[in-house]
């Protein structure tokens, strides 16, 4: 092979680790005091488990006067109980509370 055959060959090589690597480490990462932070916990759960477009509640916008019922559901609707454990419900319902009442 010639010098010219091997500037080719680096190039390509080249460009393919410059354009693959972001999609590589494309990956949602949060600091680990907010894995154990009930807030980031609720929320990730709310937005995975009852808000996704096949959910739930993917139809129901939250607003600050209903945000109460929606906690109260939580813990009497069959449907939510079944779609969250007992730890979930509670992260969830501290997000709710955090989010909506007035600072």
């Amino acid at each position: 092979m010639t010098t010219q055959s091997y500037r080719v060959l680096a190039t390509f090589i080249i460009s393919i680790f410059i354009f693959s690597s972001p999609l590589t480490f494309a990956s949602i990462n949060f600091p680990e005091e907010s894995a154990n932070d009930p807030y980031h916990v609720g929320k990730i759960i709310y937005h995975r488990k009852l808000a996704c477009t096949s959910c739930p509640m993917s139809k129901v916008i939250i607003d600050p006067s209903m945000y109460k019922s929606v906690i109260e559901r939580l813990n009497t609707d069959k449907e939510l109980m079944t779609a969250l454990n007992e730890k979930e419900r509670t992260a969830v319902a501290y997000y709710l509370e955090t989010l909506f009442t007035p600072r």
